[in-house]
């Protein structure tokens, strides 16, 4: 009778594993649930869990570690930040294997699906599995591979064909004359009972009725909006922002005043004389391609789709003098090109220190119109003057020298450091003090193959019936504790040896810049690229320069400041 009931006990352990695992793997169970997924019970967050637990708890190489949820978020791309903080942990070491429920929870994305599978994951020595498509990096064949293709051709196709439907659907939207803003036009409220129906607001509406009357008396655009911003009406984020709505553009902790770009937005928009015109940008939903304007020809126009704030004559007239100002700039546009041209080369890295705006380099010109000048100025300032932010402004040619300069002052810093440095490791050979902690970690490593090796050889006993699952059950959980507490020696003592040698990647940075621009005689964008974090110009014109890698420059710092003590 003990026989078939140990053959019985041999076949249950042969299905659950088939292969003798070489190893025990940290593994991490990865979900993912997007908007435009079917909310079925199958597809929920909890019933994905449960599955991947199941799964491992039958795997006993398969050692969980963490769970790593993404609820909302798209599979088209790997722009996710569950992924992103597993993607940290497996650089760190914490995790080598990953486990989804199928390859559609990885991404949508065929290509970059692919790229991560057959590239990345090598890369990082880190093991994949998807358990309903039955595939797993380590014992993948061409076979599995062509599944593998097929399952994400098939993902590719199905995030395209959501974002047709969600584009088909938006398009019918439009042509039916629904409004499809996020934000309802200023002049406008939506209604209350139709999001797509424009309605008058009683607040803006005069406001807009005022600026198209101004400008067709000839106000200018920058008269209009000093205008407006005198009488303290609140400019179109200002009005978001006072009924509470949050946008990109009105968290700034000051107020959002009027400037050209919004006056002509509004003296230019048909949807005042009571039409839609829509489809002006495109956005492709499922490549995640940004917002790109479309050609006029292809704005999808719907007339008298709401009531109407200016009349038709009023607006023809505007438009009359908007043609004729547009003209005569453009005319005017070429009359200094034979004159010097010059590029910010600082671009998004210098600010104004007080309202936040990137200085903006401007072109003047002598009263004879034979000399240019090119000169760094505040855009807040020069549109509002006082009431928005205080006066500021550089010559070019200056910035670049005090600029210039701070860079070889920085760079001399550091060459005058690197050279305490070498004298100081000199002294001490610190080379030789860590030559002990190599020596440990290389005999950490060999006890947790050992551990790894008779873990391995206990599931062997387990399968061949020498061993009961009791002793395997108890026996397992003391290596696997074992294990783990080696591991974490491990890990500490190799931060502490990556501690030690942060001086040295951060000194080969250093070194790299100082060899490339310490003898430069001119400022390039290359080199603001390279040596600078941000610009900001003072109310005095004094300069806050942050430079790239000072991580890596403290870290030399803190380790001079370390040898000096201990050769002290």
């Amino acid at each position: 009778m003990a026989r078939p009931a140990k053959r019985r006990q041999q076949a249950e352990v042969k299905a659950v594993q088939h292969e003798v695992p070489s190893e025990i793997y940290k593994t991490a169970i990865y979900t993912r649930l997007s908007r435009e997924d079917n909310l079925d019970q199958s597809d929920s967050i909890e019933n994905q869990i449960a599955l991947l637990e199941d799964y491992i708890a039958g795997r006993p190489y398969l050692h969980k570690v963490g769970v790593y949820i993404d609820n909302g978020f798209t599979g088209t791309n790997f722009d996710r930040p569950e992924w992103q903080r597993l993607m940290e942990d497996v650089k760190a070491g914490t995790i080598n294997c990953i486990v989804v429920r199928d390859l559609s929870r990885l991404g949508r994305n065929y290509i970059e699906t692919g790229d991560f599978l057959e590239k990345i994951c090598p890369f990082l020595g880190i093991r994949f599995i998807a358990v309903n498509d039955n595939f797993d990096t380590e014992t993948v064949e061409a076979n599995g591979a062509l599944s593998v293709s097929l399952s994400n051709i098939i993902n590719d196709y199905y995030a395209k064909d959501i974002s047709r439907k969600v584009s088909s659907a938006l398009k019918s939207k439009m042509e039916n004359g629904d409004y499809i803003g996020k934000w309802e036009k200023y002049g406008y409220l939506k209604s209350p009972d139709n999001k797509n129906q424009l309605i008058v607001n009683p607040e803006t509406a005069p406001v807009v009725q005022l600026i198209f009357q101004w400008r067709s008396e000839g106000m200018s655009y920058m008269g209009i909006n000093k205008k407006l911003n005198d009488m303290g009406i609140p400019s179109p984020g200002q009005y978001k922002a006072n009924r509470g709505i949050v946008t990109n553009n009105n968290q700034k902790p000051r107020t959002i005043l009027w400037n050209k770009h919004m006056v002509t937005e509004i003296l230019n928009d048909m949807v005042y004389l009571g039409h839609l015109a829509q489809r002006k940008g495109t956005q492709c939903l499922y490549a995640g391609v940004p917002y790109t304007r479309t050609d006029e020809t292809d704005w999808i126009i719907v007339e008298n789709t709401h009531e109407a704030i200016i009349e038709q004559d009023l607006f023809d007239k505007v438009q009359q003098i908007n043609a004729v100002a547009s003209a005569k700039a453009k005319a005017n546009s070429g009359k200094y090109d034979h004159l010097p041209k010059a590029v910010n080369i600082y671009g998004k890295k210098f600010t104004c220190a007080d309202c936040g705006a990137v200085m903006k380099l401007v072109r003047s010109f002598s009263t004879k119109k034979d000399k240019v000048y090119f000169t760094f100025k505040c855009p807040t300032y020069a549109e509002h003057g006082t009431r928005a932010c205080n006066a500021k402004k550089m010559r070019k040619a200056d910035l670049d020298d005090v600029v210039l300069t701070a860079i070889k002052k920085q760079l001399e810093v550091f060459l005058d450091m690197q050279e305490v440095l070498h004298q100081l490791l000199s002294v001490k050979k610190s080379m030789n003090r860590q030559s002990g902690h190599i020596d440990e970690c290389k005999s950490l490593r060999a006890k947790i193959e050992h551990k790894k090796a008779l873990f391995s050889g206990m599931y062997r006993d387990l399968r061949e019936g020498l061993l009961s699952q009791e002793d395997y059950a108890q026996t397992r959980e003391v290596l696997l504790k074992e294990i783990t507490q080696l591991e974490k020696q491990l890990g500490e003592l190799e931060e502490t040896l990556n501690q030690n040698a942060e001086h040295l990647r951060g000194e080969k940075k250093w070194a790299a810049l100082a060899k490339k621009y310490y003898d430069a005689q001119e400022i390039t964008a290359e080199m603001v690229d390279a040596m600078i974090l941000s610009m900001k110009m003072n109310e005095d014109s004094s300069l806050d320069i942050k430079f790239n890698y000072m991580d890596e420059f403290k870290a030399i710092m803190d380790k001079v400041e370390t040898l000096r003590k201990e050769v002290a």
